[in-house]
């Protein structure tokens, strides 16, 4: 199965049944990240690069057992905004997460023949067979990095287990309207002012990493369903490389493919998928419930008191939908 990365034109629909929704109630009583030491104890962890075509990708392992690879967010971010959050996973799964390339610790030349999505499915691959060592993987993808994961779930479906894609971001432009209206109505306006304030200063516009830094804690502040979580729990820690290049990358990677719309392909995509959203998230839950009925094998679970980062907010729920899934019938065959 293709793809063009292009746009959406010469893509046929195919009727695909409609997806699971199921609704958690349940409240978290805790918040995952508040305090870094008290999850990075007990699995094994290791970290280091693998060379693909011209580029060094950084990637970091923790726990045993099946692979599950993390596809952060952006364009332009890198891996350091799901941890320590994510590391429950390396409890009871081998969690690899990595800088996509040209961000965060991950080298790459700073040209359109590296980077590029074709580049970016690529580095995914080989994490899959040089660092995860195995035929299939589960992929957990985040907000943007869920297109590059439908992707390449797309390219290569007999190399996935399952896709786990929370706060996805639209496949395409159905939905764009609407999403800018709700992401403008989340907006604060004190979090606008800081924004506005923290971008005239020199600092920012030479890439410091603290200034940087500062911006999108106040850029993703808004997200949340309740902004007191993020100015407790929530502090962005982009590396320099991503501060820096991370604007650039975004325009190389983003450029080429504008106004990409692959809604058309995905009833085609026959893969266990977990969609995880929560309910107070700019990102319209609308999109999400089509995103869901058109994927075939594909369940939702809407997250209460959670915006787009459900796992701090509301881990609970969180994790138990996707331990229900990752042990769910035909997991690991």
């Amino acid at each position: 199965m293709g793809v063009s990365l292009a746009g959406g034109s010469g893509l046929h629909r195919l009727s695909g049944a409609p997806g699971r929704v199921l609704v958690l109630t349940a409240l978290a009583t805790c918040v995952v990240g508040c305090d870094a030491s008290t999850r990075q104890t007990g699995p094994p962890s290791s970290a280091g690069t693998i060379a693909v075509d011209v580029a060094e990708i950084w990637y970091q392992s923790i726990g045993s057992g099946r692979p599950i690879i993390a596809v952060h967010g952006g364009p332009g971010l890198d891996h350091t905004y799901l941890m320590p959050g994510l590391a429950p996973l390396g409890e009871s799964h081998r969690l690899i997460l990595y800088d996509q390339r040209g961000l965060g610790s991950s080298i790459t030349p700073l040209d359109s023949a590296a980077v590029n999505m074709t580049r970016f499915l690529d580095d995914i691959d080989a994490i899959r067979e040089r660092v995860a060592g195995t035929a299939r993987v589960t992929l957990l993808a985040h907000s943007w990095g869920t297109i590059p994961a439908l992707l390449y779930a797309m390219r290569w479906p007999g190399r996935v287990e399952g896709l786990i894609l929370v706060s996805p971001v639209e496949p395409g432009q159905r939905f764009a309207e609407l999403t800018a209206e709700r992401q403008a109505g989340k907006r604060l306006p004190e979090d606008v002012a800081a924004m506005d304030s923290i971008s005239r200063t020199a600092a920012f516009r030479q890439g410091d990493r603290r200034a940087r830094n500062q911006f999108f804690f106040h850029v993703f502040r808004g997200t949340f369903s309740d902004p007191a979580v993020a100015d407790s729990t929530f502090r962005p820690r982009l590396l320099e490389r991503t501060t820096v290049q991370g604007q650039l990358v975004t325009s190389l990677l983003m450029t080429p493919i504008a106004g990409l719309d692959f809604w058309a392909q995905l009833p085609e995509l026959d893969v266990p998928i977990l969609l995880v959203h929560g309910v107070d998230d700019p990102i319209p839950l609308e999109m999400v419930r089509e995103l869901a009925d058109s994927l075939p094998s594909a369940s939702l679970v809407e997250v209460p008191a959670a915006g787009h980062f459900p796992w701090v907010e509301s881990p609970e729920p969180t994790f138990a939908a996707i331990a229900a899934f990752l042990e769910g019938p035909g997991a690991g065959s």
